[in-house]
């Protein structure tokens, strides 16, 4: 009968006594042989691969799980490979069956071997076993993903992944940097911090990050500038700075990851159509990772061209399936253009991943997704919006491809590729068993009342503090509306980019509160589970200082999000008296359209825009923290 002590608050004379039993004959290295079959068994570490799925079902739910389980591990310092190659290996289940079988692995599996090091090698096993049968921090019944015991040495060629520190260029037009932070939050890529593009160059860095991911749209160096020689000085200035420091964080071995507008900017120049003038070329001399070019980032070996006829969901064939973006992609695959740019002048130093295909247009067949070094440095490039298409499930049912092709691009940008990977130490499969016994489902004590009920007090303020800018925001859009109408005005599609124009408010702002309040409900779940276990570590000083550690991160960034907000709301109230100006008064149609597009509507845009510059973060720390903290707290119940 399973112990009931494992079922209780543990204190450390317990958890040592349960030790010293369960490990009494268990040494580093070696544990004495029985005549049971389960005892002569030995496991090298674990294999998961993920799942073939044709839409969003558990099978992607799966596959989003695993990648989880691959970040938690890459943040404790674990090594995880990534196969390049098929392999066939003896496993056997994580239960305490007896059977072993022979499986075949597709490239793109991931291997967590075992160590040598005990209390590794007790971490490993408990995180997986989090994910494989059970974990008490979910919130949720959990989603089992299938992880496999290895029981014999395999031979194969992988990918050292590392773990993902992700800086993401955010710019004032497009949304496609939302989609990449929902696929990041979707498959734990937790490490995420947004950078608006006046600041990569003063902090983007090699230490803080190991990939830039770029999903197009404009610039912010003039939004609050509307004098022509003031913005052309923040340009010339404030752009070439950003660029050396793109080429400099890329080519010291940085990853980069752009689509559409961040595919130009990673090519060496650009035309303005297949056959038209060349608007920027730079050819070959851009692409030298010594020189600084003056427009572009020029970091792959390529020129763009604008296609911007090509708009929405388009199908994209697989040239190169051993690359690890194509990895669990059927041969001929969904991807979203809008209007972005081609590819052409192949140089030497590119591989093309994926064309065009049945587009109906000049690009089927020319490059769509495309794979270059610069440096030491990996740069992949897609012409179309692969995250955008990973993002839309109200709209199709293809979105677990975006995820698949976003997650291989942001393992691979960040991996470190091996000859080979052979696992020379072993456990026996007793020891898989006891952990799982020990771990496989610890009690949670009661909440500890009141450490974290000032911040979640502070939280549940900018929540209703976001909410009520947001009626603000849809009211001066129903107003703006009501002028349009009254004054038999058309807003065009120049009008409708405005912030404060029509549509585009709707895309945006509206869609963005509601990303808000979700990210800031989430931190809140996630400190309520926080609360639960902090009993069980209070006694640990090293927990107790980082909670303090993560209060005050939090505390600082929830203020930050409520300044903006009372910020804000003075900003709506001014543009209102504005509006209302106007609405008093006989208008000409150029006068609306002059207002529509002031730089009050830009200004508030990006006033609004910062507020993701703090939430993702609040969250993401949090939950970081929190995992942690319990994969921790299992190992620690064993390795006492």
């Amino acid at each position: 009968m399973k112990n009931k002590l494992s079922r209780m608050k543990l204190n450390k004379k317990t958890i040592s006594l349960i030790s010293a039993v369960c490990f009494l004959t268990l040494s580093i290295n070696q544990c004495t042989a029985q005549p049971d079959l389960k005892e002569e068994l030995s496991c090298y570490g674990f294999i998961a691969s993920p799942v073939k799925c044709e839409n969003v079902t558990v099978q992607d739910q799966i596959n989003c799980k695993m990648r989880h389980m691959v970040n938690d591990l890459l943040r404790e310092q674990i090594p995880v490979y990534w196969t390049t190659i098929d392999l066939t290996a003896a496993v056997k289940e994580m239960d305490e069956s007896e059977e072993k079988t022979e499986m075949f692995f597709e490239r793109g599996a991931f291997i967590i071997p075992f160590t040598g090091d005990l209390t590794q090698d007790i971490k490993i096993t408990a995180i997986i076993g989090d994910y494989n049968y059970s974990s008490e921090i979910e919130t949720i019944s959990p989603i089992k993903i299938p992880v496999y015991a290895l029981i014999e040495q395999i031979d194969t060629q992988v990918y050292l992944l590392s773990e993902v520190k992700l800086a993401q260029h955010k710019s004032p037009i497009t949304i496609g940097e939302i989609c990449f932070l929902e696929i990041s939050r979707k498959c734990g890529f937790l490490s995420f911090e947004l950078l608006k593009e006046s600041v990569i160059a003063e902090k983007l860095n090699n230490n803080e990050f190991n990939v830039l991911t770029h999903a197009g749209g404009g610039n912010d160096y003039g939004t609050f500038c509307t004098e022509p020689a003031v913005f052309y000085k923040l340009y010339s200035e404030l752009r070439y700075k950003e660029i050396k420091a793109v080429r400099e964080f890329v080519a010291n071995g940085g990853g980069y990851i752009g689509s559409c507008g961040g595919a130009n900017e990673a090519s060496s120049g650009f035309k303005k159509g297949p056959t038209g003038p060349i608007t920027f070329y730079f050819k070959r001399r851009a692409y030298n990772p010594k020189l600084h070019s003056i427009y572009v980032y020029a970091i792959a070996d390529y020129i763009s061209v604008n296609q911007p006829d090509i708009l929405g969901l388009i199908q994209v064939k697989i040239v190169n399936d051993a690359h690890p973006v194509s990895y669990r992609l059927d041969p001929i695959t969904w991807d979203e253009h809008w209007g972005g740019e081609g590819i052409f002048h192949i140089g030497k130093n590119v591989e093309v991943i994926a064309n065009f295909y049945n587009t109906g247009t000049w690009m089927d067949d020319t490059p769509c997704w495309i794979s270059s070094k610069f440096g030491n440095g990996n740069v992949v490039a897609f012409s179309p919006h692969p995250e955008v298409l990973g993002w839309k499930s109200k709209k199709h049912s293809k979105d677990h491809i975006g995820r698949t092709i976003i997650s291989n691009a942001l393992f691979f940008t960040t991996a470190e590729e091996m000859t080979g990977l052979q696992l020379p130490h072993a456990r026996p499969l007793t020891f898989i068993e006891k952990i799982r016994y020990e771990t496989g489902d610890i009690q949670i004590v009661p909440d500890a009342e009141g450490i974290f009920d000032e911040i979640k007090n502070s939280i549940s303020e900018a929540i209703g503090e976001i909410t009520e800018l947001n009626d603000y925001v849809q009211r001066l859009r129903n107003l703006i509306g009501e002028i349009a109408d009254k004054k038999k005005i058309d807003l065009g599609e120049e009008e409708n980019k405005a912030f404060l124009g029509d549509k585009s408010l709707q895309v945006t702002t509206k869609h963005y509160f509601g990303l808000f309040i979700r990210y800031l409900e989430n931190t809140t779940e996630a400190l309520n589970t926080l609360e639960k276990i902090y009993p069980l570590l209070e006694n640990d000083a090293d927990f107790v200082q980082q909670i303090e550690t993560l209060k005050a991160d939090i505390s600082s960034r929830v203020a930050e999000i409520q300044k903006i907000c009372t910020q804000g709301y003075e900003m709506c109230e001014d543009y209102e008296k504005g509006l209302l100006k106007y609405q008093q008064r006989p208008l000409i149609l150029s006068r609306v359209k002059e207002f529509l597009l002031t730089d009050k509507g830009h200004k508030f845009y990006w006033h609004i825009y910062s507020v993701f510059c703090h939430i993702p973060q609040v969250y993401f720390n949090s939950l970081k923290f929190l995992r942690t903290s319990w994969y921790n707290y299992e190992a620690g119940v064993i390795d006492e």
